[in-house]
């Protein structure tokens, strides 16, 4: 597989759990404190901000563990290993998402 296609996957997947995450009630309050003072505090932005906080988290958290793989064992050999271990991670994470649709 492309490594492209792959990294644009693992970003798919991470705004999708942003959008669907059962942990949008936890990041609420957090996105709210941590708006911009140039945005207006309404409800549509504060979710936005919200699903955003989400995504990046995913995103973020689900790249540890190939971050782990690649300086530990890869040895920095460039092979596509990290991204799949980065896409299982992010599609782990998104799971609680995907239940809402079942």
């Amino acid at each position: 597989m492309d490594r492209n296609f792959v990294l644009f996957a693992i970003v798919g997947i991470s705004i999708l759990n942003g959008l669907f995450s059962p942990f949008l009630a936890v990041a609420l309050p957090v996105a709210a404190v941590l708006m911009p003072e140039v945005f207006p505090r309404s409800v549509g932005w504060v979710l936005f901000f919200s699903s955003l906080l989400v995504a990046t988290a995913t995103l973020l958290v689900s790249g540890v563990p190939a971050a782990l793989y690649e300086r530990l064992i890869d040895r920095g050999r460039g092979g596509g290993v990290p991204l799949a271990i980065w896409l299982a991670g992010a599609a782990v994470l998104t799971l609680p998402a995907l239940r809402g649709f079942g």
